[in-house]
Formats: C-alpha cells, sequence, structure tokens
C-alpha cells in the first residue's frame, strides 16, 4: 500500500493473479458444474427459488425469448420492478445473449422514466404489474415504443417473464457477452441522468479484487447471503454477484423493514448481509425493544454514508463476533473504490469511523486542486479515483464523460482528505450531492420540480445532517410576490413529480434567497442558515 506522507494520494494493493480470474459469465457455468442442485437465489417474498441449474436453464430461456422478439446484440433491455429473483436471468441473460440490461428505479414518475427509456433507446421493458400504468404513460410518446412484458401474472397467465422462462429453450443459444452489460442511470448536476456503460470486465475486476484481499476472507464459498438493496443500484447488484462468484445463496427480499429482515436471517442462517446504516439503526432499535438478541451474522456490509460512533457501539453489543465493513463508491466506478475494513470499525479509534477506508486492490486516489494539482496530505480538495473498474463511457454523451475521466482519472465531484495514515475522509460534495437514506438526491433536479409551481419565484434545496437519513433533504421556497406558500400542497406538488425520496422533508420560507453578485444562490450560507433554523421551536415557515 503506498502510503506517502506529503502527497494527498494512496494506492491500493496490486491486482495480482489476474488470470485466475472469474469471469461474472463464467460464474454462472462454475456453479452448475459444482453444485447443480444448490440454490443460487430464494426470493421469500414469492416463496421461491432458483438453482444453480435452474438458473442457467433460465438464462438460455431468456436469450431465446428476447431473439424472438427481435432482440439483437446491443439492444437494451429495461428492467422496472422491485427486488425479484427474476433480475438474475434477466442480468445473466443479458450477458449470455449480448444484451445491455438497464435496471430503472421504480420509484420514478412517469416522465422521469420517459426520458430514461427514451435516451436508453430500449426495445423491452419488464415490468411489475404494481408500474405497469406507470411505464404506460411514460412510453406514449416514445417512438419506436418498446414491448412491454409483467414479470409477474395472474396464475396460469401464460405471458408473464416468469411463466415464459420456465418453458424450455428450443436450443442452446449461442453465447455471445458484449463489452457492455449495463446501463444503468445517475442523477446529473444539469438535471439529466446520464446512462453510465459498465463492462463485463468491470464488474469481474471488482469481484477479484474482493478475492485476493484478506479483509473479504470472511466472506467465505458457499456463503448464505441476504439483500434487500435495490437492485436498480449498483450496490445491490453488485452484492448479489458477490454471492453468485462464490458459489452461495443470496436471500432476495423487497421488503427492507427491520421486522423482515431480522425473520430471514433467522429462518435462512444469512451469514452475512448488505444494509444501509438507516436499516441498522432500525434493526438496532426492533432488537433493543423486543428485548432479542442479535442472530449471528459473521459480516454486515454497509455504505451509501458512514456509520455513526453510538451506532456501531450498539451494533457491536448485539452483533457479537460480526465483521463491520463500509464501501464507498459510485456507478462511475462499477461500485466501490474504497474500504473501511473489520479491524479499522473500532471504538477506541473512534476517529476512523468518519473514514471511508482505504482504496481496494488495484485502485487509486488523488486530491487534486482547481487546477488538477495534487494536493498535500491533509489538505481539502476533490476526490480522483484511478480503477480498473471504470465506465466505458456516458452514454452517446462523449462532451460529459470528458469533463470527469483524464488519461485513466476520474473526477468524483466529491470532496475530501487524505491523513497521514492513507484513509480517505468525505467532506463537502463539490457536486451539491445530498446522499439522504443511502439514494442520491440531486438538488437541481428537485429545485426544477418546485418551481413549476405557481406560488414559487425561487427554491434552493440543501442536505442537512440527519441521525436517521444520514442526510435530510431540504427545500428554501422565495414565493412569488403576492403569493403564499402551503407547505403540505408544495409537498403533495413535488411527489407528483420526483420520486418520493427526493422530496424534501422540510420546507422553509424566506423573503429572499442568499444570493452573490451575479444572483447564484450561495448555498454554503444557506446550508449554515438552514443548521441554525432547525433548532427553532415551531412552524418550519421561517421568514428572514
Amino acid at each position: 500500500m503506498e502510503t506517502s506522507k506529503s502527497v494527498a494520494r494512496v494506492q491500493g494493493p496490486a491486482l495480482v493473479r489476474e488470470h485466475e480470474m472469474l469471469g461474472i459469465n463464467n460464474a454462472l457455468a462454475v456453479g452448475v458444474q459444482r453444485h447443480p442442485d444448490r440454490a443460487a437465489v430464494i426470493f421469500p417474498d414469492r416463496n421461491a427459488q432458483m438453482t444453480y441449474l435452474q438458473l442457467d436453464q433460465y438464462c438460455d430461456t431468456f436469450v431465446a425469448l428476447m431473439r424472438a422478439r427481435g432482440l439483437r446484440a446491443g439492444d437494451r433491455i429495461a428492467y422496472l420492478g422491485r427486488n425479484s429473483d427474476l433480475i438474475v436471468p434477466a442480468l445473466f441473460g443479458s450477458i449470455r445473449g449480448g444484451f445491455v440490461l438497464t435496471p430503472l428505479n421504480w420509484r420514478l414518475t412517469a416522465p422521469e422514466l420517459e426520458f430514461q427509456l427514451g435516451d436508453s433507446q430500449a426495445r423491452m421493458i419488464l415490468c411489475d404489474a404494481d408500474f405497469l400504468e406507470t411505464a404506460t404513460r411514460a412510453i406514449q410518446t416514445l417512438q419506436p415504443k418498446p414491448t412491454v412484458i409483467q414479470t409477474e401474472g395472474l396464475t396460469g397467465d401464460a405471458h408473464s417473464l416468469r411463466s415464459l422462462l420456465s418453458r424450455p429453450a428450443a436450443q442452446n443459444p449461442p453465447q455471445t457477452p458484449g463489452p457492455v452489460i449495463l446501463q444503468l442511470y445517475t442523477s446529473g448536476t444539469t438535471g439529466r441522468p446520464k446512462g453510465v456503460l459498465i463492462s463485463h470486465r468491470a464488474l469481474s475486476l471488482s469481484r477479484h479484487a474482493e478475492f485476493i484481499c484478506a479483509d473479504f476472507n470472511h466472506l467465505g464459498k458457499g456463503v448464505m447471503s441476504l439483500s434487500a438493496m435495490p437492485n436498480f443500484h449498483i450496490g445491490g447488484i453488485s452484492w448479489l454477484l458477490m454471492g453468485l462468484v462464490r458459489l452461495g445463496t443470496t436471500v432476495l427480499t423487497a421488503d427492507a423493514s427491520a421486522a423482515n429482515l431480522l425473520r430471514l436471517m433467522r429462518k435462512y442462517n444469512i451469514e452475512h448481509s448488505f444494509i444501509v446504516p438507516t436499516v441498522i439503526r432500525s434493526i438496532v432499535d426492533a432488537l433493543k425493544a423486543a428485548g432479542q438478541e442479535a442472530p449471528p451474522l459473521k459480516g454486515i456490509f454497509y455504505g451509501g454514508m458512514p456509520m455513526s460512533e453510538n451506532l456501531l457501539r450498539e451494533s457491536l453489543q448485539l452483533f457479537r463476533s460480526c465483521a463491520f465493513l463500509q464501501f464507498f463508491g459510485m456507478t462511475e466506478i462499477s461500485g466501490s473504490a474504497t474500504y473501511l475494513a473489520p479491524a479499522d470499525h473500532d471504538p477506541t479509534r473512534p476517529a476512523l469511523l468518519k473514514s471511508v477506508g482505504k482504496p481496494y486492490p488495484g485502485t487509486a486516489i488523488e486530491i487534486r486542486g482547481p487546477e488538477r494539482q495534487v494536493l498535500a496530505r491533509g489538505q481539502h480538495g476533490e476526490i480522483w479515483i484511478r480503477s480498473p473498474s471504470l465506465m466505458e463511457s456516458y452514454w452517446q454523451q462523449p462532451e460529459k464523460t470528458q469533463e470527469v475521466v483524464s488519461d485513466g482519472w476520474y473526477a468524483s465531484g466529491d470532496g475530501g482528505y487524505i491523513d497521514d495514515d492513507g484513509y480517505l475522509y468525505l467532506t463537502d460534495r463539490i457536486k451539491d450531492m445530498i446522499v439522504s437514506g443511502g439514494e442520491n438526491v440531486y438538488p437541481v433536479e428537485v429545485e426544477e420540480a418546485l418551481r413549476q409551481h405557481p406560488a414559487v419565484l425561487e427554491a434552493a434545496v440543501v442536505g442537512r445532517p440527519d441521525e436517521h437519513w444520514g442526510e435530510m433533504v431540504v427545500a428554501v421556497i422565495e414565493p412569488r410576490p403576492g403569493h403564499s406558500v402551503d407547505e403540505t400542497e408544495l409537498r403533495a406538488f413535488a411527489r407528483s413529480r420526483v420520486a418520493g425520496y427526493k422530496c424534501p422533508k422540510a420546507f422553509y420560507v424566506v423573503s429572499a434567497l442568499p444570493r452573490t453578485s451575479s444572483g447564484k444562490i450561495k448555498r454554503a450560507e444557506l446550508r449554515s442558515q438552514v443548521l441554525q433554523w432547525r433548532a427553532i421551536p415551531g412552524s418550519s415557515q421561517i421568514r428572514t
């Protein structure tokens, strides 16, 4: 590990034994060969499971099904649904057939989905019944319209994806994986999401990095793991793959409630789980309220936000002999760039808990200034990342790609610093992104929705630290002259235009937003004001 004491640069261990790397596409074949009858995925929400052999057969059927409907290599297949075992044959089948899977956030509104479906040029939508109406509205103006297949159907419905996959494929289709296997959308600072192109090699190298890293040794072969992380996130997909490349069994659920997760942990003797700190908090509170002992997990992995010292202490007391590991990354890096190792989750060293750890094997981190110069240790700047799992590009946006990728380095837009021991710490986000409950929220998108309200002259959205959410989305409104703003009406208005997790949880009204001489909103000043307003009792309608 390179840890120069003067330069804000740190290099992860060498990515060795790459010739031993098990590609994602090959993991399923190895599972069929060694453990054909072992459950690859269990979906207790529907009392369903797939063995490795069944999953392999479903993948062949999936490829034949898509090709029979005219899809060819490189075509996009959108998946609009909650967590389900069906995402697995859709993912591996897309890899096998050379298609590109595009999982979409099911919490998005029809206008938001319309943009992503149109931008990706999706030929097919695999859609849960709950979202058919939204999907239908989203594709009304698209030409050509993508074909829609419902994921689940009524009993005996022969046209749902689940029913169609149960049919044997006419023949084993040739396997022709393309260089890009995933197109995931991330919110953009301009309000328009960008499609991140992720290659088969990038995902495979990420999993290989974990195999050769001693800090992941407790995640053994044949592991029983649990995930309630959304499978439209790179984190949810990566966790699923981490279990499958180890020839283990992953229990997937769409219900992230503490009661359900604890029930599943006990029922299936879960060894490891990937959970955001917000959910860990709810699990800890549920155990304490019930006076119950925690399930005997071997590892809890988390990401989206650091874990507070108090929460870690409580968790360590309940989950005895359980290793904790934190991920930090982003879609553009195909997952994680750094991790905070189990040994670093030490209550006697509380300062480390504010860190996001050190780089993955093969990954390097630098802190750079405004002129892209590498800064000194301890200085705050922008986090730049060099990783073998870097995205191919943003879909059809070469200019945007060039803005953030230079000589193999990715400008993350996140602010941070590296300490003398080589640990990375996050500071203010340069792109003003808010992370609330593990979800990325870009202020400009919410602001644009709020500005459409007839009583709103201007809106500014900032994040405020919150014990439960990590950050709370807060909106500060400057009303039009002669108009008043009703908080309940404004919240409902925003909810009709952006996903629920993006909606502000607090609203404040001011006579004028703080601005620079050129008219730009002073976000740093506004954040400071919001922190002060937090202590004022009574109505959130604050006027200055």
